[in-house]
């Protein structure tokens, strides 16, 4: 077996420089694509259900494009769409207060969109865990004049993760908190956040959808369409609802025991290419145990809303489904595709949640529903692998996917005098150079080496003893023993080393606390310079500005 090497996966990595991105392949190049694929016929071959592909391509793009429309237009008037033909652009994430590079994401998708005349939808993933309802917020301790700190600040109480479509609000008075408590703890002098114009937002969403992630989705959604993005948006929930998805499904699991081959070796390549021995990432392998398959879906239900893999069994015309934990229903005639898929339907309106995960998602939205897929840097690097998969299991080249991020850090207060207060000494820290400090705290730690085994050669050594400790070393040197007799050589001048740094031992004092105060700079820039801070924190005419010139 041919094993890959790194050079043959790209490493995507995010832009490390403020007011920059990372749009691969660039702008231009998207658009022409995206324009050449929409105008010319897979000619593939390749069938699903007995249907060709471009058929399976027309009849899901008309259903999403339905989707988006009627999810989208539930809450903003949106302009009449009619699809006929046009190109689809997607992307997606999880419905939380992600980070500016994740919303550069949303940017790009409607700039493409525009250009080409099509539909950008973006996918709410609201089958992955609601892992955290935190936001990262940078503020100062109470006591301490230059340093920072993040506090973590909920919107709302933690509990048992479960997936985004089935997470609940715990606690209102928490949810109607979150903004005055995010803006109090942000230094004075930041300009105000655009979550206060979110959030008002967010909590009439909340009120109609009775989701968390769904109203902060929604409510940003809305604000991109006021400063003019124009996109739809849909959770991947509504996708399983659809029939070019669940013709999809069953094709894939009546042709589970090739493909879950196909799937773990293709895994097991790229983990040899990346030398990953952690048999989780980037994926785990789908397993066989006692007759049964692991498919690459989740299972579960609004009474037992914790994520079940999907086992499955192929026997003669029937799919035996389970998540080996209590629930399990069988598909009879596989083989007639139009039957099966409406009993897959049939599980979805009876509150069984079948969902893909992540690798088997961008699969049918790439091969089956868009013209490109912007991915961000980690799924970027995961979608490689679905690559492979699609070439060694469909025998057809992986379509196009695009790569977004983008890093813009919090615009800090401007420097002002000192007695204005603490917010703008800390301010004047960060115009330092980051790399400056490093530096400085790099020389001091040679500067400590020196002290420690070569105290002889600095400054202050000017006492007695001192002088004839440095003369009774230089002695030493200047005769060296033969290797058989150099112990006690050795031992006398590891005795004087030890004894000249204790003598130098207020220098040395000096420098670590000189070392100290550059470490707690260092941290304290390194907080305020993230680009994990969530695009709430921003102002809205600063991070929608910048987001917009980087196109």
């Amino acid at each position: 077996m041919t094993v890959l090497a790194n050079s043959d996966y790209r490493d995507y990595r995010a832009p490390a420089g403020d007011n920059s991105a990372l749009i691969e392949p660039d702008l231009d190049q998207l658009v022409s694509h995206v324009s050449e694929a929409n105008a010319t016929s897979s000619g593939s071959g390749l069938e699903f259900c007995g249907n060709a592909l471009d058929q399976v391509q027309a009849e899901a793009r008309r259903e999403v494009v339905e989707l988006a429309v009627r999810y989208t237009s539930a809450y903003q008037s949106i302009d009449p769409v009619e699809f006929v033909q046009q190109p689809i652009i997607l992307s997606g994430h999880q419905p939380e207060l992600f980070h500016p590079g994740v919303w550069f994401k949303n940017f790009l998708l409607s700039a493409i969109a525009s250009r080409v005349n099509g539909i950008g939808v973006n996918f709410l993933v609201d089958n992955d865990l609601c892992r955290s309802t935190n936001i990262s917020v940078p503020s100062f301790p109470a006591n301490e004049s230059s340093s920072v700190l993040v506090r973590d600040i909920p919107f709302d109480e933690s509990r048992t993760p479960v997936p985004w479509e089935l997470r609940s609000l715990q606690s209102r008075a928490t949810w109607d908190a979150f903004s005055e408590r995010v803006v109090a703890a942000l230094p004075s002098g930041m300009r105000q956040p655009l979550l206060t114009e979110l959030w008002p937002d967010a909590s009439v969403a909340l009120d109609e959808t009775g989701r968390p992630g769904l109203a902060i989705a929604r409510a940003r959604h809305q604000l991109e369409q006021r400063i003019g993005l124009q996109t739809l948006e849909v959770p991947l929930s509504h996708l399983v609802s659809t029939r070019a998805f669940a013709r999809f499904s069953i094709q894939l699991l009546s042709e589970l025991p090739r493909f879950q081959d196909s799937y773990n070796r293709q895994l097991k390549r790229y983990r040899e290419a990346h030398r990953i021995r952690n048999h989780a990432h980037p994926v785990p392998a789908l397993e066989q145990q006692d007759g049964w398959l692991e498919a690459p879906w989740w299972v579960y239900r609004k009474q037992a809303p914790q994520r079940q893999r999907l086992w499955v069994r192929v026997r003669d015309d029937q799919l035996i489904l389970c998540d080996r934990a209590g629930w399990q229903t069988i598909i009879e005639g596989r083989l007639d595709c139009d039957n099966a898929s409406s009993q897959w339907l049939d599980l979805q309106v009876d509150g069984v949640c079948l969902r893909p995960r992540a690798l088997l998602t961008t699969m049918y939205l790439r091969m089956i529903v868009g013209n490109v897929f912007i991915h961000g840097i980690g799924g970027a690097k995961y979608d490689q692998l679905t690559d492979t998969i699609i070439r060694d299991f469909f025998g057809v080249e992986s379509p196009l996917m695009g790569v977004a991020s983008a890093t813009l850090r919090l615009p800090w207060p401007e420097p002002k005098r000192r007695e204005q207060g603490r917010a703008e000494q800390v301010g004047e820290a960060y115009t330092d150079n980051t790399n400056s400090i490093r530096a400085q705290i790099r020389a001091l730690k040679r500067e400590l080496w020196d002290l420690r085994f070569h105290a002889d050669q600095t400054v202050g050594m000017d006492s007695v003893e001192a002088k004839s400790l440095v003369e009774r070393k230089r002695e030493l040197l200047a005769n060296i023993p033969d290797k058989g007799d150099k112990w006690q050589w050795h031992r006398e001048m590891t005795n004087l080393n030890r004894r000249l740094a204790e003598l130098a031992s207020g220098t040395i004092a000096q420098t670590r606390q000189r070392m100290n105060e550059l470490a707690k700079q260092e941290k304290a820039l390194r907080i305020a310079q993230s680009r994990e801070y969530s695009f709430c924190l921003y102002p809205l005419d600063f991070v929608a500005g910048h987001l917009q010139r980087m196109l």
